[in-house]
């Protein structure tokens, strides 16, 4: 019954490489294979992508991150191809260095996600105590504004909790 193991599977099956695009933009380097409960899908790569403007989960408009806080954003695909965001909540930074260096306080959590979206990455964003409040979707990734610092992370599935170091 070995085989019976992964039956199901959800995952992005290579490396998807995003990265900020111009603006509030999302790109990467190739075709994304994945998979949404065992059925395989791919898109081309994101070119300048425009990034929703709405959370995956509540179809409300993403929460600003504000200044001392951090979250993670996990960005995928759902089976029609459409680039997907779900926000997690918000979380402290510490003051132990300044601006977007500050580390986490804990570390952020993952949102729930819906059943049919693949993540292919997620995004750390922390705004410094001197920054001002950014919004995923319409702020810029690029750059990225005064104080605030993306970490992008590509997965195949998503770990337990965001990997913070």
């Amino acid at each position: 019954m070995e085989g019976l193991v992964n039956r199901g599977l959800t995952a992005c099956l290579m490396k998807a490489t995003i990265a900020a695009g111009t603006t509030s933009t999302l790109s990467s380097t190739a075709t994304c294979y994945f998979s949404i409960e065992g059925k395989a899908y791919s898109h081309a790569a994101l070119s300048n992508t425009a990034t929703p403007t709405t959370d995956a989960n509540t179809a409300a408009a993403f929460v600003p991150v504000t200044v001392s806080k951090g979250c993670a954003f996990v960005v995928g695909f759902n089976a029609a191809g459409t680039l997907l965001c779900a926000q997690g909540p918000l979380v402290d930074l510490t003051t132990e260095a300044d601006g977007a260096n500050a580390n986490f306080a804990t570390p952020p959590q993952f949102a729930a996600l819906p059943t049919d979206f693949c993540p292919i990455g997620y995004i750390l964003t922390k705004v410094g105590a001197s920054g001002a409040a950014w919004t995923f979707g319409t702020s810029n990734l690029t750059g990225p504004p005064s104080n605030v610092l993306h970490t992008y992370v590509d997965v195949t599935t998503l770990p337990t909790r965001p990997q913070v170091s």
